[in-house]
């Protein structure tokens, strides 16, 4: 991994930066076993609102910045560089403040902490620190440091300061859905519904795209207005109706309340209230990339009709038109405001400034925007080309699958990726989320037409990502290739997205590539049996792993180089997959059994409802 030395700090006044940070890396670790000092790991983001406050208070604090400058190591990682070193050890949000001993093991930590009880945390852990010295600095002194059983040995030490470190809660799956984890997730998210405000539990909102889009095509795929398949005396709290009744309440409070910017469009990244106002204002691409096609999808799926949601008199739209608008302007936004042309890519975010959304819209004119991290990440902007590529082919938009083929070739514009995989950011390499989402791009593209090399190019990736993120003995993927094994960073961890969208690309790869000596819809089944014991302990975030689930059971395979074809089958079915090597007529598979070939929309229509069923 890279050393950072272009950290950033918040865009007001503070005195951060006179402390010496230090980047990620092995220098900074041999210092603080050379000088017999405990790290400070500040774990921050360009966009996070209270990072900011924290550089601007006790980052500020002359006593915080003497204290650690002269008794600790002090490291600054960005969460949107590293997100391996984040999801080690974030402590429960951002800023996450952990303090390590020298082999990288977690001593203690918190989210954001105000000056004076971070002075008392800094005096703790020194005393801790000291107290314990020789056992702390011997958690580093053998090569197999990481083997080390810290918490049995902090507590033989006798334990170490507690400073409020959270932990998500555990999640109770329904013991009457056993083994149909689809099911189990779209019965927790109809129960976990805010019928007053829309979207799931009560305050802070979070917009959470993976969960809707999911269940989006959860109804759609079980549709007929037929209990879905939950228990008996569950069933009529899971219907298509009661899911649409779900999704609708919620994407219309979010386009028409607080959590879009009404002005320069976009989504912020959550709201502090159960009625969605009160937003923290930073955006990012990832969730504008996952919510502008989220609100594509749901615009298709709801066929752009008027009927009625709770919200559907904002703006006077039904719901298909409300949706398109959110996501145009979600669109709209990302061009305007982090898309830049050298390289041409989208930057990660813009950053939180509650001063500048107060004002009108005539006063923002008069004034330069929030901060922009004009950093390109592979993963979200291989996100968004996926969201851009489906928005082409569903509504017509040329101009979008123009926008797609530019940053795509962008993001594989150098040919020793094929052998390297794709990097993270500039500077840092790559890992496992920046290999799976670009593999499912480069088949979108394929599928979109952008030329023959693509398919070749997901067939390489696809082996790299084997290659150097697989587990050849239990199937899966690692989150990273295993070669920075500073601290926790030598815990080899299967991540539930990554691996959920490495099965969603490799059963479209599966469907593509069509040899049948190289099939990769095992390895898709494989990734997820990796990974199944973590969606009981996720809950409804574990969607998009039964998203995935659904993907291997429901994807149909069409045939046709016909654009209207195409289209009909894309606006159909959620998880048809298009092979465009075909004539101008279409041909509906599932397997090895096609149907016969058809020439008109409604054809492919009526040859993709007789495809479900048979798969059914």
């Amino acid at each position: 991994m890279d050393g950072d030395t272009d950290f950033r700090f918040s865009p007001r006044p503070n005195r951060a930066h006179e402390i010496d940070w230090r980047p990620w890396g092995e220098p900074a670790f041999a210092e603080a076993r050379k000088l017999g000092r405990p790290i400070l790991l500040s774990l921050s983001a360009v966009w996070c609102h209270w990072c900011h406050v924290m550089d601007e208070t006790s980052y500020s604090d002359p006593r915080v910045i003497a204290a650690l400058n002269e008794h600790f190591v002090p490291i600054r990682v960005d969460n949107d560089r590293h997100p391996d070193v984040n999801r080690r050890y974030n402590m429960g949000g951002w800023p996450t403040t952990a303090f390590l001993a020298a082999s990288g093991d977690p001593i203690t930590g918190a989210t954001y902490m105000p000056p004076e009880q971070l002075l008392q945390a800094l005096r703790r852990v020194r005393e801790f620190f000291d107290a314990n010295r020789t056992a702390l600095l011997a958690l580093g002194a053998t090569e197999h440091a990481h083997a080390v059983d810290t918490e049995a040995a902090l507590a033989h030490l006798g334990g170490a300061p507690r400073l409020g470190q959270l932990s998500a809660p555990d999640f109770d799956g329904d013991p009457d859905v056993p083994g149909d984890i689809p099911a189990e997730i779209a019965l927790q998210i109809v129960r976990a519904f805010d019928p007053v405000h829309g979207g799931l539990g009560a305050d802070p909102k979070f917009p959470q795209p993976d969960v809707f889009a999911f269940v989006l095509a959860y109804a759609e795929l079980r549709g007929g207005g037929d209990p879905l398949r939950v228990a008996p005396h569950t069933s009529a709290l899971v219907t298509p109706a009661r899911i649409h009744k779900v999704v609708r309440t919620t994407m219309e409070r979010m386009a028409g309340g607080g959590l879009y910017d009404h002005v320069a469009g976009g989504f912020f990244r959550y709201a502090t209230r159960r009625d969605w106002t009160v937003p923290h204002y930073e955006k990012m691409l990832e969730d504008n990339a996952r919510l502008a096609g989220l609100y594509l999808e749901a615009a298709v799926l709801t066929r752009g009709d008027g009927a009625g949601g709770d919200g559907a008199a904002h703006a006077g739209l039904g719901p298909g038109a409300l949706y398109r608008a959110a996501a145009e302007g979600t669109i709209g936004y990302l061009l305007a405001t982090l898309w830049r042309t050298d390289p041409p890519a989208f930057g990660g975010s813009q950053d939180a400034d509650e001063h500048y959304y107060s004002m009108d819209a005539d006063e923002r004119a008069q004034r330069p925007g929030p901060y922009v991290d004009r950093r390109v990440y592979t993963s979200w902007n291989a996100a968004l080309a996926i969201a851009y590529l489906d928005a082409a082919r569903r509504f017509d938009r040329p101009a979008l699958r123009e926008r797609a083929d530019k940053l795509l070739d962008r993001l594989f514009r150098d040919e020793q990726r094929r052998d390297e995989g794709m990097d993270h950011a500039e500077g840092v390499g790559g890992q496992l989320t920046d290999q799976v989402w670009s593999l499912w791009a480069a088949l979108r593209a394929h599928q979109a037409g952008l030329g023959d090399g693509w398919l070749p190019t997901a067939i390489d990736l696809a082996a790299h990502i084997d290659e150097r993120y697989g587990d050849p003995e239990a199937g899966g993927y690692f989150d990273h290739a295993g070669g920075d094994k500073l601290g926790r960073l030598a815990e080899r961890i299967k991540p539930l997205v990554e691996n959920s969208i490495a099965a969603m690309a490799l059963v479209e790869l599966d469907i593509l590539a069509g040899d049948p000596t190289t099939p990769y819809l095992p390895r898709a089944r494989r990734a997820l049996e990796s990974v199944a014991a973590l969606p009981r302990q996720y809950g409804l975030m574990a969607a998009v792993f039964a998203r995935a689930l659904d993907r291997t059971s429901y994807a149909i395979k069409v045939t046709t180089s016909n654009p209207e074809l195409a289209r009909a089958a894309a606006l159909a079915h959620p998880y048809s997959v298009i092979d465009p090597s075909g004539d101008k007529r279409a041909v509906v598979c599932v397997g090895t059994i096609c149907l016969a070939p058809v020439s008109t929309a409604s054809a492919v229509v009526e040859a993709l409802k007789e495809a479900s069923t048979a798969r059914a």
